[in-house]
């Protein structure tokens, strides 16, 4: 398993033209194919310089890592604070939007339990 985390991110909301900003917590399982480690923080820059949603950009950098790179599986999770929430509507301020997206062995309980731990500072 191979893991990015705390990757900084700042993007747009495309429904409230607003920024949010937060962590990329990215892992995939290397299956014959391994990339450099800065070109996940790329994959995450590339999707979130554009109007975006939390949920789909997501999605888009599991599925990108997926067709690229063919691993075992895929792991991405965004912490997200968006200043639609802060600065409007219900400005609630220490709001923070979660959203995860897996794909092949990260699907299995064991292995995403052993993502989670590690992107939260825990060793088993």
């Amino acid at each position: 398993m191979v893991i990015v985390k705390d990757i900084e991110l700042y993007s747009l909301c495309e429904h409230h033209m607003l920024p949010f900003f937060g962590k990329a917590h990215v892992a995939y399982i290397p299956n014959n194919y391994i990339v450099g480690l800065s070109k996940i923080p790329r994959v995450v820059d590339a999707f979130s310089r554009r109007l975006q949603v939390q949920e789909r950009l997501t999605t888009e950098i599991r599925d990108c890592i997926e067709d690229t790179l063919k691993p075992l599986g895929v792991a991405v999770v965004i912490e997200a604070q968006h200043l639609c929430m802060q600065m409007r509507g219900v400005q609630k301020q220490n709001s923070v939007t979660t959203t995860s997206a897996f794909t092949g062995e990260f699907e299995n309980d064991r292995t995403r339990s052993e993502f989670i731990s590690l992107i939260r500072g825990r060793l088993h």
